[in-house]
């Protein structure tokens, strides 16, 4: 499976304009994510995607990467357009994962155990959510909420599309996880001091 991080826009609550390049402890935020998705045992090719509001996001992965992560350009003119022109342009077959790049504590095994659980569900996309308690647990306000058949979600930022269908609305496969590394992303100040203190709490 491929992996697309969609990293064109911007992250003005952040106090920076692309939040992909936002310093994390001692690494760009992005770094992160891209380690474990290049040490995931289901993950084949490694994408991010950049626009014209993203030049330095770029200038960064191939700074750290190298031609081990590929960059799709796109126009930066919504987020639906920039991903199905992303998947088109990757060439991916069959399905592939589409990230957020806020999304520092995901680890490779929880990268692998999402796919395989795609894999389980036999529809054509999955959403991954995480329960609003599990935030308030963590001290933490998510800024999308959904009603799931009563069930308050929310959101974490990791998707599975058929890219076959990548134009077309697809049969969708809700995948609930209580695990913090993956619910975390980080859209704010608060958010991004909790990462740097579960990352300190994990290397100490």
């Amino acid at each position: 499976m491929d992996a697309i991080i969609m990293a064109g826009g911007l992250a003005q609550r952040l106090g920076a304009e692309e939040k992909a390049c936002v310093m994390l402890i001692d690494r760009p935020l992005i770094s992160y994510l891209l380690d474990s998705l290049i040490d995931a045992e289901h993950i084949e090719r490694v994408f991010v995607q950049t626009s014209p509001y993203s030049p330095e996001t770029e200038s960064c992965v191939r700074g750290y990467y190298g031609n081990d992560v590929l960059i799709l350009r796109t126009p930066g003119d919504n987020y639906v357009g920039d991903m199905i022109k992303a998947v088109k342009d990757a060439g991916s077959i069959g399905p592939v994962m589409i990230l957020m790049p806020d999304l520092p504590l995901v680890e490779s095994e929880h990268i692998d155990a999402i796919v395989e659980s795609y894999e389980r569900c036999s529809i054509p996309a999955m959403s991954v959510y995480a329960p609003i308690g599990l935030f308030r647990e963590l001290g933490l306000r998510p800024g999308t909420v959904f009603n799931k058949n009563g069930e308050m979600l929310v959101p974490v930022g990791i998707n599975v599309l058929d890219s076959g269908k990548i134009e077309e609305e697809q049969v969708d496969f809700d995948h609930l996880i209580n695990i913090p590394e993956v619910a975390i992303n980080v859209d704010s100040i608060v958010e991004l001091a909790k990462c740097k203190e579960l990352l300190l709490a994990r290397i100490s």
